[in-house]
């Protein structure tokens, strides 16, 4: 689960994600600076790719059906 946070004195948004012990900023693997964001807009799009494809290549289970029965 991810979420964005503003700073409003530097105007930068951020991206956090929940881990085990709570919530976490998002860092550069390269440099390992906390990723900043001038936008919303950019930091919902950064999520979007860092999520894509990894609900059905990661889970050992997978949801099949939603029945009650």
């Amino acid at each position: 689960m991810y979420r964005i946070v503003h700073n409003e004195q530097t105007g930068l948004y951020r991206v956090e994600k929940r881990g085990l012990f709570g919530w976490a900023f998002i860092s550069d693997q390269r440099t390992g600076d906390y990723l900043g964001f001038a936008d919303v807009e950019s930091a919902r799009a950064w999520i979007k790719s860092a999520t894509k494809g990894k609900d059905s290549d990661s889970k050992r289970w997978k949801v099949v059906s939603d029945c009650n029965c």
